[in-house]
């Protein structure tokens, strides 16, 4: 199987489930409701819904880059997620999340591998990085969604007490 190909089904596990660490962002997020997503604890200046709006923006900046396109940074880094005003929303950002993973999959997998070791983009680190490096996001903001997520929980368990 060739490195994109596992890089790309890797994405997906870590999005979709059947990853090396059992745990992925659909399950994480699948019971969450909207006013769970929306919280903001002391622990982060983000909320689920933040997380996973930066995590949807990078999945979409990483399929630009691929494509050659130049994205401009912006201030906000992808956190700054659009109001959630019913749980339609908030089920909304999830697909949306998912759609981009599938977004940047397919992308990966039709990567040019004799192009790895090369920039994605002048003046970027290597397109392997850039890919892999796309999946390890993923990883270290699901882990900060696990913990922000039983945070919430706990104090929705204090609160309810």
């Amino acid at each position: 199987m060739k490195i994109t190909e596992l890089i790309a089904q890797h994405l997906l596990e870590v999005h979709e489930g059947n990853n090396w660490t059992e745990v992925d962002v659909t399950q994480t997020l699948g019971d969450v409701t909207m006013e769970e997503a929306t919280y903001q604890t002391i622990a982060s200046p983000n909320s689920l819904a933040a997380l996973l709006h930066h995590l949807t923006f990078w999945n979409r900046v990483i399929v630009k880059r691929i494509n050659g396109i130049r994205v401009e940074e912006v201030p906000d880094n992808g956190y700054s997620v659009p109001e959630l005003l019913e749980e339609a929303d908030w089920q909304q950002l999830k697909a949306d999340n998912i759609q981009s993973a599938h977004e940047l999959a397919a992308a990966i997998r039709q990567f040019n591998i004799d192009a790895l070791e090369q920039p994605i983009l002048p003046e970027h680190s290597t397109a392997y990085r850039n890919l892999q490096g796309s999946v390890e996001h993923v990883h270290y903001h699901l882990g900060q969604m696990v913990i922000l997520k039983k945070l919430i929980r706990a104090k929705q368990k204090k609160d309810a007490g």
